[in-house]
């Protein structure tokens, strides 16, 4: 299954929640994997320092990292699209609407806020907020008919 978070820079949010979920995945061996793009990013940007320096105090390898756009072309090629809020989602819906049932919100009726521009505190803070969501997001995705039973 391939996963895609969406937020606005592709700078903060998405890159972290993309990291951790390839880590997850890496350390669990599975074949799931993140990729994170950003509703106005541009393609070859950098994550963010405070960004950077969560991760880093994770263990989580940051250097190889480049923001990417969200485009209809690079949609198409993901099972999941994950908008880090609900007005994320929205405009990924209206950029490719036939592709409306891959894509919801990370954390239902609550949206993650943007530490665009804050303390590597507050990015923790975020980090922190989004894990729990990224944690039950690979426990579905790495067992999809858990539901099943």
């Amino acid at each position: 299954m391939k996963i895609l978070f969406v937020c606005t820079g592709n700078s903060c949010r998405s890159p972290m929640a993309e990291l951790y979920f390839n880590h997850l995945a890496r350390k669990h061996n599975t074949t799931l994997s993140a990729s994170s793009a950003g509703i106005y990013a541009n393609d070859g940007g950098m994550i963010s320092l405070a960004a950077d320096g969560v991760m880093r105090e994770l263990g989580i390898e940051t250097a190889d990292f480049r923001s990417t756009a969200f485009t209809p072309k690079r949609a198409q090629s993901y099972d999941l699209m994950i908008g880090m809020t609900r007005t994320h989602a929205a405009m990924m819906r209206h950029i490719v609407p036939g592709l409306r049932d891959k894509i919801r919100t990370l954390i239902p009726d609550e949206d993650v806020p943007d530490p665009f521009g804050g303390t590597i505190e507050d990015y923790k803070a975020v980090f922190n907020f989004m894990k729990p969501f990224i944690d039950q997001l690979f426990i579905e995705s790495n067992n999809p008919n858990q539901g099943d039973k």
